[in-house]
């Protein structure tokens, strides 16, 4: 029984064993008792390597307080005037927004961009360098979506599937990581593509997905759990907890024991407990000790890192990176957690207090990976649970639905906004769904992350493993990417056969 088949059944035990077991599995049981290489690599190792960084800003960013239209010439791209209209109270003055050097829209599908001239929020002056210098994308209007939805009508009319718990911060935190919306138990992004590509990693005791932020939906797969460290990351602590020394006494075992002898199966799932624990504590503190050799080897990075919650976590991802030789590692992914944006009211003051923590500290990520000579293999991208009203509460803004997002890399193509900036009058927009603006996506999760994929290494075959609702937006051909924020040059797309079922969640 694997992993995975325990957790969808496990209804017949005791709830204290499914417990036990998701706390197990986070400390770092990478293919642990209940685990399976079920997705090997085609061939040989992979010779390159590359990372992602997924940082979660947690409780909905109004983003489209971060990125504005600028224009106020009137015609075709009047976008200052209707968005100040429109956001009213919440709306920054032209003047101070940091403007964005001839910031091309590409549009998407059958939705145009509306405006020419954007700017940033006052507060990022390091996201414009890199908009300006080419290193960073916006994704304007991307959301969950199960399959494109063209219009208010077929909307309203459910013409087409809607996600579950659209306006919800916890499903759409969650669809947000796993891109299935109409499912509330998928597994997340991060984790398939570690069950395909973990194994292509030279050291196996070591999970290719690190966390900086505890369990997560995103980082969790059908053979493969995150590996879960602090940002207090040095030799002689990584920020690894050793087991309570409770479990190793016979008496929470013995209870759980006795709890799961009430089903018919107790003594499989007894056994099976008994089988994890050992395995993962054993795994655990293994990679515990890799993790201490390794980061013996972490060179001077000169680049200064606020101190920030955000700061000192990328600050700890760039040491990581920095000796993924001595880890065996060819494939990393890193998932960050900031919260705090759920903002109904104080939105300005909020704004200016966050804003800053995320621009210092994703400038001063990206700038070490310049510094260790690796920008080009690293790719970061915020996500939220969802953007916010365009029209204010009288305080600050609520629930909606399509954002705009971030991504930053030496190997994105940016200085342009990807996808369809909405308009900001509302009684002309065709993608607004409410009196208050909350817009249907134009772009979906499925696509962001399919572009992220490919470039990772996933072969277009296994793009349905990852991304169950691909087939609604996307079929590979050579050359043709989902959005195309990524640039390709030097990445070999292999499209080897090995049949897989889009319906698996």
């Amino acid at each position: 029984m694997n992993r995975r088949d325990f957790l969808k059944h496990s209804g017949c035990a005791a709830m204290g064993a499914t417990t036990l077991l998701s706390t197990l599995t986070s400390l770092g049981a990478v293919n642990g008792a209940m685990g399976h290489k079920k997705f090997p690599v085609n061939g040989a190792v992979a010779e390159d390597y590359k990372a992602l960084v997924c940082i979660l800003l947690a409780g909905g960013v109004d983003s489209y307080n971060v990125l504005i239209p600028t224009g106020t010439n009137g015609g075709g791209d009047n976008g200052y005037n209707e968005y100040a209209a429109t956001r009213a109270d919440l709306s920054i003055a032209n003047a101070s927004l940091l403007a964005l050097n001839n910031p091309q829209c590409t549009g998407f599908r059958s939705f145009p961009c509306n405006y020419g001239a954007y700017g940033l929020h006052p507060s990022l002056p390091g996201m414009r360098d890199l908009f300006n210098s080419g290193k960073l994308a916006f994704m304007a209007n991307v959301g969950t979506l199960i399959e494109p939805i063209l219009n208010e009508s077929e909307y309203r009319t459910k013409a087409k599937k809607i996600p579950e718990g659209v306006y919800s911060h916890s499903d759409q935190i969650m669809q947000w990581q796993t891109s299935v919306p109409q499912s509330r138990t998928a597994l997340g992004v991060g984790g398939r593509l570690a069950d395909l590509l973990n194994p292509g990693n030279l050291n196996q005791q070591v999970s290719m997905n690190i966390s900086l932020s505890g369990k997560n939906v995103f980082q969790t797969g059908e053979s493969i759990a995150e590996y879960s460290i602090s940002n207090n990351v040095s030799p002689g602590n990584i920020g690894f907890d050793m087991l309570p020394s409770g479990w190793f006494s016979s008496g929470l075992m013995t209870e759980l024991r006795n709890s799961a002898i009430d089903s018919l199966v107790g003594q499989t799932y007894a056994n099976l407990l008994q089988q994890t624990y050992a395995g993962t504590a054993k795994g655990a503190i293994a990679t515990f000790d890799i993790f201490k050799e390794a980061l013996k080897k972490v060179p001077n990075i000169a680049t200064v890192f606020p101190t920030t919650s955000l700061g000192n976590d990328l600050a700890a991802i760039a040491k990581v990176i920095s000796v993924r030789s001595n880890l065996g590692a060819k494939r990393q992914i890193f998932f960050v957690t900031y919260g705090g944006w759920d903002m109904h009211d104080n939105l300005a003051g909020g704004m200016n207090q966050k804003l800053p923590v995320v621009d210092s500290a994703i400038k001063a990520f990206y700038d070490s990976t310049v510094e260790l000579g690796i920008a080009d293999k690293v790719t970061t991208f915020t996500i939220s649970d969802f953007g916010r009203t365009i029209t204010s509460n009288g305080l600050g803004s609520d629930h909606a639905w399509g954002g705009n997002s971030m991504v930053i890399g030496g190997s994105v193509k940016g200085g342009k906004i990807y996808g369809a900036y909405p308009k900001m009058n509302l009684n002309s927009n065709t993608q607004n769904v409410s009196v208050r603006g909350n817009f249907i996506p134009a772009v979906s999760t499925d696509e962001l992350y399919a572009e992220i994929a490919l470039w990772y290494g996933v072969s277009p075959s296994d793009l349905c493993y990852v991304l169950p609702n691909i087939g609604n937006f996307y079929s590979y051909t050579p050359g043709n990417y989902p959005v195309g924020f990524m640039n390709f040059n030097g990445t070999t797309i292999s499209n080897v056969d090995r049949p897989q079922s889009c319906l698996i969640y």
